[in-house]
């Protein structure tokens, strides 16, 4: 019996911080459900548009939300939004502060080719 407990529960616990990954769709302000939703149709339109290998990814900085944009085939930094949908300018040290302090990773969307082995951010 206690070989069994000790085999399920880091599978269950791997199955439960995997479902936490992608953030509830209520909390997801509208204009990012909006953008996913274009975004999703032209995947389908388009599959080798090169946005399956994007992602919408949340992070948490000075106590507020803010998402980024990532895909596989940019050579930039990822825009950067606030949760109103505005797209944020940092100055240089600005932004050095905000990639050291930035925490909390949590996926919002993923396409469908995404690989997170491929994504040093």
């Amino acid at each position: 019996m206690k070989k069994i407990l000790l085999i399920l529960l880091p599978a269950i616990l791997f199955i439960s911080c995997e479902r936490q990954q992608y953030q509830p769709s209520g909390e997801m302000p509208d204009w990012l459900r909006q953008q996913i939703v274009e975004i999703e149709d032209q995947i389908r339109e388009n599959p080798r548009s090169g946005l399956n290998i994007s992602a919408w990814i949340r992070y948490t900085y000075n106590h507020e939300y803010y998402y980024e944009w990532h895909n596989l085939l940019s050579s930039s930094f990822p825009p950067i939004y606030d949760f109103d949908g505005t797209q944020m300018y940092f100055r240089w040290d600005n932004n050095d502060n905000y990639q050291k302090g930035k925490c909390c990773r949590e996926y919002i969307w993923k396409g469908p080719s995404w690989s997170d082995e491929f994504n040093g951010w």
